[in-house]
């Protein structure tokens, strides 16, 4: 069962890649050991996402939040 959501090629909640996500059961311990201590540093240094990931986007002919 898979619970990752991926948006931007990258799971938003564990920020995995889609091919990571894909194969993670037939990686060895090492690989994914090597892939947690990457996002690790990742989420120490701001994460994967853009700086406006989560930005409300507004709508330019109304001035307000897009519905």
């Amino acid at each position: 069962m898979s619970i990752c959501e991926v948006e931007q090629g990258r799971c938003i909640g564990c920020g995995r890649t889609e091919t990571e996500i894909t194969e993670w059961r037939d990686y060895p311990e090492a690989k994914r050991l090597a892939i947690m201590d990457r996002l690790d540093e990742e989420a120490a240094a701001g994460g994967w996402f853009a700086s406006d990931a989560f930005a409300t986007p507004v709508s330019r002919s109304a001035g307000k939040p897009d519905a």
